[in-house]
């Protein structure tokens, strides 16, 4: 029913039948395309009704009005973009999941997964549940990927850095959980073992811009690890300097990214700490 009322709805503004079987004029055309992609925004079924229960819309209805696998595609990348603009993420990832397009999957939800994780460590109550069903959604995209035919070398190493991503946002979250449920030494362990921040206590100090190799949405979760380091150092006993050390190390991190739009309340409390 959701389907013939939007076909309705486009012949009533001048797409008529014909638009709907690809002899329309431009315009009509257009309509049309604007009615299916409202049709998988809008509506909650929008993507199984055109999509079917797999595939790019081959099984769906999508293949009534758009037989052309290339114009399906293209169709579906501007579909999800259009969902991403409105915030209807999940719907976005799907279809990016149904066309193969893996790498926008990912960073979609890296994305995602790192808005709830700031969100989370900002007391927001509902982020967990996010989180969870997240972490899911990448590691499920992951792993169709591994079996996807025609796989272009550009699109997959896309993917590997998505996926790097993934995991980079992944450890910080597991650090989180472990500093917030008591287990400070060993999320302090966790955060000297991170290979992509330098703040190993062995290790020398050196200049270099930690900054230069993270995403955008790892570096956005730096500041509530640094403030889960800390409050895990004021309730650890320090028996044999190290955490004195790892103290020293995060000073220093913070020392040479002042430049970098952090929370003053970070600051002043490394400050005090010192």
């Amino acid at each position: 029913m959701a389907l013939e009322y939007y076909v309705q709805a486009a012949s009533a503004v001048g797409g008529g039948q014909l638009s709907w079987i690809g002899r329309g004029n431009v315009d009509q055309q257009r309509q049309r395309t604007l009615m299916l992609k409202q049709l998988l925004t809008e509506i909650l079924i929008g993507i199984y009704l055109l999509l079917g229960s797999r595939g790019a819309g081959e099984e769906g209805q999508l293949g009534r009005f758009l037989t052309d696998g290339k114009t399906r595609q293209q169709f579906l990348l501007e579909a999800a973009r259009q969902c991403q603009d409105a915030g209807l993420y999940d719907k976005s990832i799907e279809i990016q999941k149904r066309i193969g397009a893996f790498s926008a999957a990912l960073d979609t939800i890296n994305k995602c997964l790192s808005e709830a994780f700031c969100a989370l460590s900002r007391g927001r109550l509902d982020g967990e549940s996010t989180i969870t069903g997240l972490i899911h959604s990448g590691n499920e995209i992951l792993e169709t990927f591994k079996y996807y035919p025609e796989i272009s070398p550009q699109e997959r190493a896309n993917v590997m850095e998505q996926q790097s991503e993934l995991r980079q946002l992944e450890a910080i979250l597991a650090i989180h959980k472990l500093a917030r449920s008591g287990n400070q030494l060993d999320a302090l362990r966790e955060i000297a073992r991170l290979p992509f921040l330098p703040l190993d206590p062995r290790s020398a100090d050196m200049a270099t811009d930690a900054f230069k190799n993270l995403s955008p949405h790892v570096e956005a979760c730096v500041p509530a690890l640094l403030k889960d380091a800390l409050h895990c150092l004021d309730n650890v006993t320090d028996t044999d300097g190290s955490l004195r050390a790892l103290r020293a190390k995060i000073a220093n991190f913070l020392a040479n990214n002042l430049n970098r739009n952090w929370p003053r309340d970070l600051y002043e409390k490394v400050a005090r700490s010192l």
